[in-house]
């Protein structure tokens, strides 16, 4: 976020201004400064990859307690509320920063974001000493890996002669695929 707030930030960053009455002397952006908006945008991606899946989890294992009766209306709650919050954020981002983008600029606009990113950044790791941290049981890695060695020992392996209905199961109003010769080892 950062990194996309620099683009609205640093004039070097961005194309110069453009006159909208005469779009002919516009000039287009220099590779380095699309190389930077494509960096910006890919780490963007990856740290939301990378978050977006583990926030879930992580919140349900901070109120998780299987000794309470009330464990499973707990985690009911939570996951209601995260959904509401979540929904109620993408509705504040699609609104309100694009208002602040259209109406203040677009460094204010990205600068809201980003800030907001820091605050919640700094109170994750203020509040680090008091979260319940699951330990892991198996490297991700080493099953990666055996995933992988297993699928390159599988590539050769024929599909069975039978009849693939007798094999799979799926139901009797849907389409069924027959497997085909393309990623057999998977």
């Amino acid at each position: 976020m950062l990194l996309l707030w620099l683009t609205a930030m640093v004039p070097s960053t961005k194309p110069p201004a453009c006159d909208q009455l005469h779009p002919e002397t516009c000039r287009s952006p220099t590779a380095a400064q699309m190389a930077f908006l494509a960096v910006a945008l890919s780490l963007m991606s990856i740290g939301a990859g990378g978050v977006r899946p583990c926030t879930l989890a992580f919140g349900a294992d901070q109120i998780d307690r299987r000794d309470n009766p009330n464990n499973k209306r707990m985690l009911e709650r939570f996951f209601g509320w995260y959904y509401a919050s979540a929904s109620f954020s993408v509705l504040i981002a699609l609104t309100g920063i694009v208002y602040i983008q259209d109406h203040v600029g677009w460094k204010v606009g990205f600068g809201v974001p980003a800030g907001l990113m820091l605050f919640a950044t700094v109170l994750f790791f203020a509040a680090s000493s008091i979260y319940v941290k699951q330990k892991a049981t198996k490297s991700l890695f080493s099953s990666f890996a055996q995933v992988a060695v297993a699928a390159f020992k599988n590539r050769k392996f024929p599909l069975p002669a039978s009849p693939a209905s007798t094999k799979w199961f799926y139901h009797k109003d849907s389409i069924f695929t027959q497997p085909s010769d393309k990623l057999r080892y998977l």
